[in-house]
This record gives structure tokens, C-alpha cells and sequence, in this order.
């Protein structure tokens, strides 16, 4: 195991339909995250959530399965040490849109609806995070 948990996070509009990304978060985290909405108000005051999904370390390992090989080979293939910031957590940014038609397409841009992933390493003495990373996206 190289996961201590991991969190999948969207932050919605009240435009948006809150059934229909829990729905994508519970299928991407194939039902066995628990999901919680906080809601609050923008600086605005229109009302916005965040809808958010966590799981344990092989709840999260499950969940990166779903996403399939081609994404795992993609993470591999453009390096995943950008991505891990200093607390050890791998950060992840999916399209809502793909997700909520049940495909799953990292993103780079900002432009667009996201799901945001944050994933804690299980990183030991000895280790880096990068290996740690490569080493579970390449066992999955």
C-alpha cells in the first residue's frame, strides 16, 4: 500500500446539478468513498458546495483503478513529480464534464468544471515521493 487516503473534491454552483456529481464521484470512487457536501455562499452571496468524496488507502487505490490505464499510462508518461507538493499528496485535476458521462480525462487548464484529487503518499525514510508514486501507479 502507498496511499494513506485520498479525496476527490468539486466545487459547484447552485447552477449545477449536485445528484448528478455525486453520482460521478460515487462511480469514480466506485462506492466506497464517503460523500458530504458543504455548503456556503460565495464572496457574492450566491450559494455554492463543495461536494467532496474520501477514502482510506485501499478505498483511494481502488478509485485510481477506475480511472484506467490510459490515464495511469498518461500520469506516467508526462511525469508525476510536479504534481506532488511537499506534504507528499499527489494532486490530480479531472474534467467534470468527461467524469459526469462516466470517461475520465486529466486536464491542465483552468478554464473548465474540475474534480480535484488529493492523494497522501505513504512515503518512508529512504523513500521519495516520486518513487513511492511511480511505483503504485505502475502496480495498479
Amino acid at each position: 500500500m502507498s496511499l494513506h487516503g485520498g479525496t476527490w473534491k468539486v466545487h459547484a454552483s447552485a447552477l449545477d446539478n449536485e445528484d448528478v456529481i455525486r453520482d460521478a464521484l460515487d462511480w469514480l470512487s466506485d462506492g466506497q468513498a464517503e460523500i458530504t457536501t458543504e455548503n456556503y455562499k460565495s464572496a457574492l452571496g450566491a450559494p455554492m458546495s463543495t461536494i467532496i468524496a474520501k477514502m482510506n488507502g485501499k478505498r483511494a487505490k481502488k478509485s485510481f483503478g477506475k480511472m484506467g490505464q490510459e490515464v495511469i499510462a498518461e500520469l506516467l508518461e508526462n511525469g508525476i513529480e510536479g504534481r506532488i507538493d511537499e506534504q507528499k499528496v499527489l494532486h490530480l485535476r479531472l474534467g467534470l464534464a468527461e467524469l459526469t458521462n462516466g470517461e475520465v480525462k486529466i486536464v491542465t487548464t483552468s478554464f473548465e468544471p474540475i474534480v480535484k484529487g488529493l492523494f497522501k503518499l505513504e512515503v518512508y525514510p529512504g523513500e521519495t515521493p516520486s518513487e513511492v508514486a511511480v511505483e503504485f501507479l505502475e502496480g495498479i
